[in-house]
């Protein structure tokens, strides 16, 4: 159980280091956004293989991002294929915990893109819905109430990780 945790870990870095490549500069060395993408998908099947309803809030979760027009470089793209090829041979489609989640991460991350991308604001509205609260929270009450915490703490150190990887970047003047 715990190399599932490192996976999530790892999955959150990968997908904000190839982020940094697209969109704020970073340049560890040529072809590296290509290489993190294929990590970040990678990371995902494994995260898919480790237990179903990871994989179906994995999935929910890519698709949300697909919708809302967040796979727009071509690591992203590489990563998103992965990870719906995989679910497709590995997972088994659990309707109602898949709904669940999209429409949870399709509504607030939308909001998110809103707050971001159209209102630009950067006041304390801004700082909390950096957050992505709407990874943990929801797999929190979903933990709550299955007892089934490894979904919480496999979110909660996804997002953890990425804000981070985040965190440190905007310190060394990657914005």
């Amino acid at each position: 159980m715990p190399l599932v945790l490192l996976y999530s870990v790892l999955f959150g870095i990968t997908m904000k280091v190839a982020d940094l490549h697209d969109e704020h500069g970073l340049k560890l060395f040529r072809g590296a956004g290509i290489l993190f993408g294929f990590i970040w998908g990678i990371l995902g099947i494994l995260l898919i293989l480790s237990q179903n309803i990871i994989g179906n809030i994995i999935l929910a979760m890519v698709i949300a991002f697909i919708l809302r027009r967040r796979i727009d470089y071509l690591n992203h793209a590489i990563s998103a294929t992965l990870i719906i090829t995989g679910f497709l041979f590995y997972g088994s489609f659990e309707s109602m915990i898949f709904l669940s989640f999209f429409f949870v991460f399709l509504i607030f991350g939308s909001l998110k893109d809103y707050v971001d991308d159209i209102l630009k604001r950067k006041d304390m509205i801004y700082k909390l819905n950096e957050l992505a609260l709407y990874y943990p929270i929801p797999t929190f009450i979903y933990s709550l109430l299955t007892n089934e915490w490894i979904i919480f703490f496999v979110f909660l150190l996804y997002i953890l990780s990425y804000d981070l990887t985040k965190y440190y970047a905007l310190r060394c003047g990657y914005k």
